[in-house]
């Protein structure tokens, strides 16, 4: 009798073991899905900013563009300025040869007001890129990274069964 009880009780007592032992895999593996929905949601946001940081990008190209325009248009005009002033030179009429100089002069400024835009549109351009660069880096490195924990959670899994 006390060898039947004894049994029982050591047949009873490996039972819960198991019982409770499963427990662990599952609160692990819940708390593994929490950091993979994390991770995900992490994901989601790294890609917002990279696409976020290709739309700035391309808006400022296009800002460049416009620029560029506009210099060759107002390189154009103080060209025609140029000419003017040097036609009324050649007439002898200095007064309107002045007019012409402060206009050439003025679209002079407006030119190197476009060009200095030009270059911060550059700078702003290449800050972006920058920043695009590391955020795609990192989401590359987290990637990995995520790789091998899955490989690990799935390699610990196969274990519990």
């Amino acid at each position: 009798m006390k060898t039947r009880s004894l049994f029982l009780t050591t047949l009873l007592s490996v039972l819960t073991t198991a019982a409770f032992s499963q427990t662990a895999p599952v609160d692990q593996l819940k708390a593994d899905n929490a950091v993979i929905r994390k991770d995900n949601k992490e994901i989601g946001r790294e890609n917002r900013d990279i696409r976020k940081d290709n739309s700035e990008i391309s808006r400022e190209k296009r800002d460049i563009a416009k620029d560029k325009r506009a210099i060759n248009i107002e390189r154009g005009e103080r060209g025609a300025d140029q000419r003017r002033e040097d036609a009324d030179i050649a007439k002898g009429d200095f007064k309107d040869a002045q007019k012409m100089d402060k206009a050439r002069r003025q679209e002079q400024r407006e030119i190197n007001g476009e060009k200095r835009d030009v270059r911060h549109d550059r700078s702003e351009i290449h800050r972006d890129r920058v920043d695009r660069n590391k955020d795609a880096a990192a989401r590359r490195d987290e990637r990995g990274e995520r790789a091998k924990e899955s490989v690990k959670r799935n390699k610990d899994a196969s274990k519990v069964n």
